[in-house]
Parts: structure tokens; sequence; C-alpha cells
């Protein structure tokens, strides 16, 4: 009697259900925080869970397709990574215009209080050579001193403005004037910087925020037992800020740029409201790869931007992949129009 071979086909059988089960996984997610993540409360962290961990099982089984001789199967796990890589980590192609004349160059970054040394972070500047450099957690915190003053020191080229608070305004070009902007509502305690600098015979206005940050996973930790009162309050926060600032954006006349720590990746719902006033991602129109800014040591969350209102345009942006803060900073060129 012949005896048939079950092991080999036992085992792409197998393969074939853990490629069905994986693809619908990744769609799941993608469409939980599609349509369902950051609309309520309850639904706020989906849009900000790190999404790396669930293309692994597909980057595992396009390996085991293509050792077990299964094309179709291998294709099929590299489509979903493809997916992924596009709509869940937010792989960025943009049109950068490399042999484009900017008219200057935009800096943000959270420096995170100078925490690892405010060298390290006068050297990422130097390197850089924007001509405005926005920042956030430029204040004192705990033990550690203010950053401002010593930053000044060490870049002598730039004009500081602060507010006496954690945003900061650097500025080799003139800045006619800089003043605090103030969110008023739900009891949240953040400020933001609105300055104009003129660039050659144009100005150009700035808004420097700093927004508030969904509950983390240590945060939630500490107070288990009012983990669903803070979700809710951080959220309702968030979403009144949001409405500051499409005030702010609804009053300019002259071109304006909406720049720093947003605290909202690309697929959160307050993200995907930023478009429809009229603003764009320089990363998202002039950038290339993932773009991730926060954690710097295993940047997974890209949550620091520049958005460029009517009259400015992004040529080039990209993400340095610097170590001296907890975040990664942002730099675009970018050019306004006549």
């Amino acid at each position: 009697m012949r005896r048939t071979r079950r092991g080999p086909s036992r085992r792409r059988d197998w393969l074939r259900f853990l490629t069905v089960l994986s693809s619908a996984g990744v769609v799941t997610v993608w469409a939980a925080g599609e349509f369902i993540g950051e609309r309520h409360w309850l639904t706020t962290l989906l849009a900000y869970i790190p999404q790396h961990p669930f293309l692994f099982p597909a980057a595992l089984l396009s390996v085991g397709s293509l050792a077990l001789r299964r094309p179709g199967l291998a294709a099929v796990n590299g489509l979903v990574l493809l997916f992924g890589a596009f709509y869940l980590l937010g792989f960025s192609v943009g049109r950068q215009e490399t042999g484009a004349r900017a008219d200057l160059r935009v800096m943000t970054y959270n420096i995170h209080h100078g925490a690892m040394g405010v060298d390290r972070i006068a050297a990422d500047i130097r390197q850089q050579q924007p001509d405005v450099v926005l920042l956030q957690e430029a204040n004192a915190y705990r033990s550690w001193t203010d950053p401002v003053p010593p930053l000044a020191t060490l870049l002598p080229d730039y004009h500081v403005f602060t507010i006496g608070d954690e945003v900061a305004l650097l500025s080799r070009l003139p800045v006619s004037q800089a003043q605090s902007w103030r969110l008023r509502r739900n009891g949240a305690r953040r400020k933001g910087l609105d300055a104009t600098v003129k660039v050659g015979k144009k100005r150009l206005r700035i808004l420097n925020v700093h927004l508030m940050t969904s509950a983390t996973g240590s945060s939630l930790a500490r107070s288990k037992a009012q983990a669903p009162t803070h979700l809710r309050h951080t959220a309702e926060a968030r979403s009144e800020q949001f409405e500051e600032m499409r005030r702010w954006v609804e009053r300019q006349r002259d071109p304006f740029i909406v720049a720093g720590d947003f605290n909202t990746p690309p697929r959160g719902v307050l993200y995907r409201r930023l478009p429809g006033w009229g603003l764009t991602d320089s990363f998202s129109a002039a950038g290339f790869g993932f773009g991730a800014t926060y954690r710097s040591d295993l940047p997974v969350l890209r949550i620091d931007h520049i958005f460029t209102g009517p009259g400015v345009r992004a040529l080039r942006t990209w993400v340095p992949p610097t170590r001296s803060s907890d975040h990664r900073p942002v730099v675009a060129d970018l050019t306004l129009d006549d």
C-alpha cells in the first residue's frame, strides 16, 4: 500500500491558514485606527499603539513561504507588508525638489528640557543650519536648569524669543513680533508661541505648538482606577486645543506655518482634520521614509510636524537621526509664493 506524505501538505495548509489570519489582522488594525480610533475617548489609544508588531507575522510568513516554495503565499505576505508600510507605518514618498532654492529652513525640536546635554542640542542645530528653530520643552524642569540661556550663548547667531513657558523660538531672520498663544479650554495648561518672521520682503507667520499628549502607558499605570477619567479628560482637552488652533489658522492673512510637537500621529482623527483647514504636512509632501520622531532611540511614532499653510511650500523635509533628546527634530526647506 502506498503511503502518502502528509507532513509537507499539513505545513502548507497551516501556512495558508496563518497567512489568511495575519492578513485579516493587519486589515482589522488598519480599519480600527481609520474608522473608530480617536473618535471616542475609549478608542483614543488605537491611534497611538505602535503598529510594527502587527507586521512581524507577515514578515515571518514571507520567509516561510519562500522556504516551502509557495511563491503565491510569499507574494500575498509581501503585499501585506507593503500595505502595512504605507497605511499602518505611514511610509512617505514625497516630491523632493532637490535643485530648487529655499527661502528659509525651519527646524522644530522637542529638546526634553536639555536633559541629555544642551551642548548636544546646540550641535544638532549647528549641523542643520536652520534659519528658524522652534523649541518645545525648552524650560527648567525638576532638577534640570533652563536650557534657553546656555543655548543662546552657544548659538550667538540666533535671536532668542521665549514666553516664560516651555516653547521658544530661535531665529537668524528678523522677527517683528512674538507673543504667547494661550489655550484657554478645559484647564489644559498649554501655551504656544505666535511670531512673525521677515523673509526678505515677505512676512511669514509662525505658530509653535506643544499640544497635550494622549494618555501614556506610564500615566495609566500610575492610576488604573482613574484611567477612564484620565482618558476622557485628555481626549476632550486635545480636541479643544485643535479647535483653538483652527481658529488661529482661520484668522491668518499672511503666509503661515504651524509646527511643533503635536503628540498626534498621522493615523489619528485629529491629524486628519488639518488638511481641511488648508494645511499640508511637509513630510508627507516632501519627505521620504517613515519620518518617526519618537522615541529617538527607537523611533516608532511620527508626532512632530511642520505644517504649511497657503502660500508656503515644502521643498525638502527630513528627520535627522540624532539622539540628543527623547524626540528627533524635523527640518524643512520652505519657499514662499510671490
